[in-house]
This record gives structure tokens, C-alpha cells and sequence, in this order.
């Protein structure tokens, strides 16, 4: 783990502000943390993810150069996030062009790709 990437999850651990679903208005979502999140050890997140939506339907990838390659996909499991400022400064500006749904787990970026709802970010500690 880079320092940058300690960082990045202390901040999250100090700036995440829902937990277990409290104050997430999205009904989506809300279902997602209820079902998929709470019920799954971290390590083990982005099979459950799998499994829920279709594996099909689930791009998993290791860095935001990988994301851009499989967008058709209408999920996508960003491992380990934002190794460094330049990776974070490169999703921010890709996020602000897309219409997506983010959830920012710690040490995993969940992203729904789905024109029907309201685009939206949230910091989940889990």
C-alpha cells in the first residue's frame, strides 16, 4: 500500500458520513448497503457484486485506464481507487463528463452506469 494510498483511506474513514444505509435517500442504494455490503466481508465484495447483478453485467478492473476500456458495462468495481493524486485527478475529471451513480467503499469504487437515476456519489463506510 503506497502512502498515498493510506491517505486516501484515512480520509475516507474520517469524511464517510453513511453507515449501514443511514441517510442514503436512493432507494437503489439503500438496497445495495442493506443487501450486498453489510452481508459481505470487504475482501469479498466484488464477487458478491458478481453475483448480484450478473457477471456479464460486472466489470472488474484495477485502475481508472481499465474503467475507461470496459464502460459499456452497467457496473464497474474499481479495486483499490486512486493509487495516486494523478489517478484521482484523472477519475474526478472522467466523473464530472459521466452520468453515474458512485459508491466509494473503503479500498473499492462501485460505480452503476444507469441513465434512469440521478447521478450522485456517496462515501459508504463499511
Amino acid at each position: 500500500m503506497t502512502g498515498y494510498q493510506l491517505y486516501t483511506r484515512l480520509r475516507h474513514a474520517f469524511t464517510a458520513v453513511h453507515w449501514r444505509g443511514y441517510a442514503v435517500h436512493s432507494p437503489m442504494m439503500y438496497r445495495f448497503i442493506r443487501e450486498v455490503v453489510i452481508r459481505t466481508p470487504r475482501r469479498k465484495l466484488p464477487e458478491a457484486i458478481g453475483r448480484r447483478y450478473g457477471a456479464g453485467n460486472v466489470a472488474v478492473v484495477d485502475s481508472v485506464e481499465e474503467l475507461l476500456a470496459v464502460l459499456p458495462k452497467p457496473v464497474a468495481v474499481l479495486r483499490e481507487p486512486f493509487r495516486s493524486a494523478c489517478e484521482r485527478r484523472q477519475f474526478e475529471e472522467w466523473y464530472g463528463r459521466t452520468h453515474v451513480v458512485g459508491a466509494h467503499l473503503q479500498g473499492l469504487l462501485v460505480l452503476f452506469f444507469d441513465p434512469k437515476l440521478q447521478k450522485q456519489f456517496f462515501r459508504i463506510r463499511n
